[in-house]
């Protein structure tokens, strides 16, 4: 009568949880016992093992990884600009008190302590900052301002309009 040998399963099984090097006993005192690296063992977890799929089941598995992998990072993507979006300071409108019709198109304009410079054809005006009402127009220059400059001198501005020639001229 033959003894049945042991399948392929079970020696796979015995031979994965191998050492690459022979056992020893150990002896009845620890401070005997050899000083191994655990890198020297080697374990495999049999359970762990995938078989291999035939070739038009590998590829759709790596198009469908592939996809699941892109659609990760779309979606990373998406929720870093959101989380940006969120943790960006929002800051305050405030709607306009007064809303004042120019009679010509304005070809520049400055701002100085609460007065609003705005320059056009044939001169320049002076609006107040906050009732936006008219306080002086200045037609006798009889040029195109092209750029206004201003700045505050204490109690006074300075005003420095510059002509389409590149000329200018302080107020």
């Amino acid at each position: 009568m033959s003894i049945p040998r042991r399948s392929q399963v079970e020696k796979k099984r015995f031979s994965s949880f191998t050492g690459k090097g022979l056992l020893e006993v150990p002896s009845p005192t620890e401070k005997d016992w050899p000083k191994d690296d655990e890198g020297d063992y080697v374990f495999k977890d049999s359970g762990q093992e995938m078989d291999s799929l035939p070739q038009p089941y590998r590829m759709i598995n790596k198009m469908v990884n592939l996809l699941f992998d892109q659609s990760w990072k779309v979606i990373q993507e998406r929720d870093a600009l959101r989380e940006a979006e969120l943790s960006r300071i929002q800051p305050v409108t405030y709607p306009p008190h007064v809303e004042n019709k120019l009679s010509k198109m304005p070809n520049c304009m400055a701002v100085s302590q609460d007065y609003v410079f705005i320059g056009g054809a044939k001169g320049f005006s002076i609006y107040n900052l906050y009732s936006a009402k008219q306080i002086c127009i200045w037609e006798k220059l009889k040029v195109d301002v092209t750029s206004i400059w201003t700045t505050d001198l204490g109690n006074e501005i300075l005003i420095a309009p510059v002509d389409e020639m590149g000329m200018g001229g302080a107020m």
